[in-house]
Order: C-alpha cells, then sequence, then structure tokens
C-alpha cells in the first residue's frame, strides 16, 4: 500500500474533523476475516486504531474490530448477520454466505442508513447499502484508488465516496 496516497487521505479526513487514533506499533496476527483480502488491506487496517467521522456514523474498519467486538458494539459483519438472519430460505442464506466469502467490510456507516464499502476478492472495492447488502456497486479498482478519491476532492460534482465520507449528498 503506498503510503503517500494513505497520509494525503488521512490529512484529508482529519482536516473533515474525522478522529484519527494510531494503531499499534506491535504486529498482530491477522484475523481470519481478512486472510482473503490483499495484503494493503491488513497494512491499512494495521495504520490506525479508531478512525471515524466526526458523528462517529461512519468508520473505517481498524484490525482489532475484526477480532473482538462487545455485545454493544455494532460488529464488523453486521451486514452479513442482518442478511442471512432475513434469508427466506435455505438457499437465500447459502447465497448470502458466498457473497460475504468474497467480500469483506472495511468501512461502516450508520449515518442515513446502513451501508458499507467492501474489499472483494479480487482487491476490488465496492459499495453496498440496504435493504439488499449483496447487491453492490464498483467504487474503486484498488484500496489505493480509493485512498487517492478520498483524499483528491472530485471535482465537478461529488461522488458516493466523497458523499459518503463527508455527508454531502451527490451534486451538491
Amino acid at each position: 500500500m503506498p503510503m503517500e496516497a494513505l497520509g494525503e487521505a488521512l490529512a484529508r479526513l482529519r482536516s473533515a474533523g474525522w478522529t484519527f487514533e494510531p494503531g499499534s506499533p506491535n504486529p498482530r496476527t491477522v484475523p481470519a476475516a481478512l486472510r482473503s483480502v490483499p495484503p494493503g488491506h491488513v497494512a491499512f487496517a494495521s495504520s490506525f486504531s479508531r478512525l471515524s467521522s466526526p458523528d462517529d456514523a461512519t468508520w473505517f474498519l481498524a484490525l482489532d474490530d475484526y477480532v473482538s467486538s462487545s455485545p454493544d458494539a455494532f460488529a464488523w459483519n453486521e451486514f452479513e448477520t442482518m442478511s442471512r438472519d432475513a434469508a427466506a430460505s435455505i438457499e437465500d442464506e447459502a447465497a448470502v454466505a458466498a457473497f460475504w466469502d468474497r467480500h469483506c467490510p472495511i468501512l461502516l456507516s450508520v449515518r442515513d442508513h446502513y451501508e458499507y464499502l467492501a474489499v472483494r476478492v479480487d482487491g476490488t472495492i465496492v459499495h453496498g447499502e440496504e435493504p439488499e447488502f449483496e447487491n453492490t456497486t464498483d467504487t474503486a479498482i484498488d484500496l489505493d484508488s480509493l485512498l487517492r478519491s478520498i483524499a483528491d476532492r472530485p471535482d465537478p460534482g461529488v461522488g458516493l465516496v466523497e458523499a459518503l465520507l463527508f455527508g454531502r449528498a451527490p451534486g451538491s
């Protein structure tokens, strides 16, 4: 993962009021949830212990989020759990499981409704939202592209990432 893109993205998020707490300098074992994602995502999730919007309604998942969860916290795989619970048949539940086996959430948002960014096993970043979490839109070709889109304010207009991270409606 290019550190320049990460540094520039973090600088923009912080200037917009996002909370950033650095990750632990001690390397940790890669959680099972991150074993199928490209290595840059593990480095990214390790680079902070907290990275959240000013209203705490949108946050990137840190390495520790994938291994521990308090009963009161919003779990890293909450949307998968919700989809499994809503599955109408064994076949639907299997389809949900197959989707989430190929996608790992990296950002969650509960601001206006439930939505997320996830990395697909091929490295593509996708966006999904309720009510059909498994219907996704490709958002960036990889993590570096996502970080660059965060660092570089889109012009003209506002894209999906801008709206999700900075709370601005597309086109405003």
